[in-house]
Formats: C-alpha cells, sequence, structure tokens
C-alpha cells in the first residue's frame, strides 16, 4: 500500500524506498533516505551501523532513544554471554543500586548531590535491568563504561574514605573476623540474602554452617518467644 501523502495526492510513487525500521516501503516525500540504529538489530545481532529509515521512522526513533524501555535479559538474555562489555555494566549498575541506600541516609551526600552524577540516566538509580537505545549505543561505543566507572570510583570513595557515617555502615566478616571493613558492593564479597551480613567471598562459600547472623537472630527470636510465653503463664 502507498504511504499517506501518496495515497492522499491518489499518485504513485516513482521511488519506493524501504524503510529499515518498519519494514514498510515509502515515497521519496516521505523517504529522505534519513539513517538510524535500528533497536532490533542492536538487540539481536549487536549491529549498531545506521540504516535507512522513514522520516515518521526517524522521529519516533528520536523520541525514543534516550527511554528506558528494553529489558534485555528478557528480550535477549543470550546477549550478555557474548557481550562483555554488558556484563562489566550490569555489574556496576549493581553495585550502585547496593551504594544507594548509603548515599539517601546521609546527609553529606543528599548536600553534595551525589546521586545527580547519574541525572542523565535516571533509571540506573531504580533498577539493574531495564536499558534505552542510547544506553547500548554508548556501550558499543566504549562511552558508558568509562563514565558509569568514574562515577562508581566517587561514589565508594565518599563511602570507604570520605565519609564516617557511611564507613560505620560497613561489616567486619563474622566467618574470619579478620581483614578490612567490608561492604556489599566490593568485588571479593558475598552477602547473605536473608539477612544481608557481607562476608569475605572465600569465607562464605568455604563455611559449611549457617550464616552466623542469621544463627544469632534466630536464637534472640526463640529468647523473645520464650520470656513471652513466660510472662503469659498464671
Amino acid at each position: 500500500a502507498p504511504c499517506q501523502p501518496c495515497a492522499t495526492a491518489g499518485g504513485v510513487p516513482s521511488e519506493a524506498r524501504q524503510c529499515n525500521y518498519t519494514g514498510l516501503y515509502y515515497c521519496s516525500s516521505c523517504h529522505w533516505n534519513d539513517l538510524a540504529v535500528v533497536p532490533a538489530r542492536a538487540i539481536h545481532n549487536w549491529d549498531f551501523e545506521p540504516r535507512k529509515v522513514s522520516r515518521c521512522s526517524m522521529r519516533y526513533l528520536a523520541l525514543m532513544v534516550s527511554r528506558p524501555v528494553l529489558k534485555l535479559r528478557e528480550i535477549n538474555p543470550l546477549l550478555f554471554n557474548y557481550v562483555e562489555e554488558l556484563v562489566e555494566i550490569r555489574k556496576l549498575r549493581q553495585d550502585i543500586l547496593l551504594m544507594k541506600p548509603y548515599f539517601i541516609t546521609c546527609k553529606e551526600a543528599m548536600e553534595a548531590r551525589l546521586l545527580l552524577q547519574l541525572q542523565d540516566r535516571q533509571h540506573f538509580v531504580e533498577n539493574d535491568e531495564m536499558y534505552s537505545l542510547q544506553d547500548l549505543i554508548d556501550i558499543e561505543a566504549g562511552r558508558l563504561g568509562c563514565s558509569l566507572t568514574e562515577i562508581h570510583t566517587l561514589f565508594a570513595k565518599h563511602i570507604k574514605l570520605d565519609c564516617e557515617r557511611c564507613q560505620a555502615k560497613g561489616f567486619v566478616c563474622e566467618l574470619c573476623r579478620e581483614g578490612d571493613v567490608l561492604f556489599p558492593f566490593d568485588s571479593h564479597t558475598s552477602v547473605c540474602a536473608d539477612c544481608s551480613a557481607v562476608f569475605h567471598r572465600d569465607c562464605y562459600y568455604d563455611n559449611s554452617t549457617t550464616c552466623p547472623r542469621c544463627a544469632r537472630l534466630s536464637l534472640r527470636k526463640q529468647s523473645l518467644f520464650q520470656d513471652s510465653g513466660t510472662e503469659a503463664e498464671p
């Protein structure tokens, strides 16, 4: 079918041009051979070569390029097996989400507006799953990895070196009770899924017993239950 201007004019397009985004054909009035990255090619083939698209597709892609609407792990989970940069970005985003609770309870961090370092990519402080097409373009170009690493370093420096309040929220490995203060975003740590205690990764996987903090909390609950039961007796 002809595109709308051609249908309105009742004419036949002299040159049919295919849009690489919609797959449809347009006349030269509606298709100016504009070039754009096609999202499907980027997601499924990691192909960022600009291709010819119609004017309406160009406007739509320009409108959506920075919106985080792509859930990569659902659309193409295998992409993380082949693109090492994506794995690195996902780890940085996960670390930033672990750092966020420190900042929202830290007066100095709030005054310094540290989280505004990511104001252009607000979704990075909300989740680690959603991506925009611009994110993918910047990852492929190597820009996002560099900038996110710098922000990660800045955030970690505040928590571990600059701020005494944030330092006080660190953990000591209860399995070996040795080494430096640990934080959940440290690369050599593991976090208990139940109580969020932090341990050295080697200690956590070598230890066959339960998490010491979970065991302590369980004993405390039992003690409180027994005490309340004793008080209830006549």
